[in-house]
């Protein structure tokens, strides 16, 4: 986005100290279980309320094994009848005596087709903090706003779980790949920090090993319906590929080895800011502030690039072209010129940039 002379990028957080302050909201109204200035645990309840209900399709001409028309004859409930789990829609029908049941506690909603609609009772939700942290605003009934003092790394893929644990790193350096032979039971249950992951099969050991969690700089793309699958929070902090962990986000995360942190794969929502992170509890300070949401591309301003060739280098600023560069490709594109850790100075399109703060 140019507004005036000023480009404004997103902005990733790579801070070793800062005010974090998150928001718990339930999906409906519900009840707050805590209170302004009460201290929670990353395990307690903060609200809880009625999950939204869930509706299904069931397709009860096929379940039966009779035409459509015919289904009418088998049918044992109608519309508006309250069923608890196993109960029997229709049937039992034809040689086999084939039924169809209610998947769960629940409503029939309607019947149409040889189709019933069921919605299903969702039961009890339970929302919790998630990091220890101090309740600082609440509506009552739906928010909960939480606050603590903390190293925060914000990534740009996450996996949407999400759990608190003891954090180790797995290897010597920012692009050692998670590999099955460092897995052992000595992880057992801890959140796991690698450079890069490339094989399915140290994922699903890590499952193995009742881990809590797992924070890498690159994942093979081919991964990603793997480690959606996975019980466990996977957040991707640089991108798909064989991209290490930047040098800011493994010194961080290494010298806060052996903490707990929180890890919150939620999906990356341009929309709203909200991204996949690692919260670090630390002991509060005076010297801590909010993270800047918005800050303009300048001189002086640390960056990390977005796309090849030099994708997940992190560099600093040092000059804003004042005219549009044409690049090879045949593109016109508003450059800077960053100095790249390792590489040098390099002219980069300002759309491959992102803030590293």
């Amino acid at each position: 986005m140019i507004m005036g002379s000023a480009y404004l990028p997103p902005v990733s957080h790579v801070l070793p100290l800062a005010i974090i302050r998150r928001e718990r909201r339930l999906p409906l109204a519900g009840a707050v279980a805590v209170r302004i200035n009460q201290k929670v645990m990353a395990s307690d309840v903060v609200a809880e309320g009625e999950a939204p209900p869930r509706h299904v399709f069931l397709d009860l001409a096929r379940g039966l094994g009779v035409p459509v028309h015919e289904v009418g004859r088998y049918l044992r409930s109608q519309r508006g009848d309250a069923l608890e789990a196993g109960e029997v829609l229709a049937g039992p029908a034809g040689m086999g005596r084939r039924t169809v049941r209610a998947p769960s506690d629940g409503i029939v909603v309607s019947i149409s087709n040889g189709r019933l609609l069921f919605r299903m009772h969702s039961g009890v939700l339970e929302l919790k903090a998630g990091f220890p942290a101090t309740v600082v605003g609440t509506d009552g009934v739906q928010t909960v706003l939480l606050e603590t003092t903390g190293a925060l790394i914000q990534g740009m893929w996450g996996n949407g779980n999400n759990d608190f644990g003891v954090m180790r790193v797995v290897g010597d350096g920012p692009g050692d790949r998670l590999q099955t032979d460092r897995l052992d039971a000595d992880l057992r249950g801890a959140i796991l920090v690698a450079g890069i992951c490339d094989h399915p099969a140290p994922l699903h050991q890590a499952t193995g090993i009742s881990a809590r969690g797992i924070v890498l700089g690159g994942l093979a793309s081919e991964l990603i319906p793997v480690a959606a699958r996975l019980p466990y929070p996977v957040i991707v902090t640089t991108g798909f590929g064989p991209l290490p962990l930047d040098n800011p986000t493994f010194n961080l995360l290494s010298s806060n080895a052996g903490r707990e942190v929180a890890l919150d794969a939620r999906k990356y929502n341009p929309s709203d800011g909200s991204r996949p992170e690692v919260i670090i509890p630390l002991p509060p300070t005076s010297e801590a502030d909010l993270p800047e949401d918005v800050i303009p591309l300048k001189e002086g301003v640390r960056v990390r690039l977005a796309r090849p060739p030099y994708h997940g280098s992190v560099g600093v600023v040092r000059e804003m072209l004042a005219r549009a560069v044409d690049y090879p490709s045949g593109i016109l594109a508003r450059s800077a010129r960053v100095d790249l850790d390792g590489v040098g100075l390099t002219i980069v399109p300002v759309d491959n940039l992102e803030v590293l703060q």
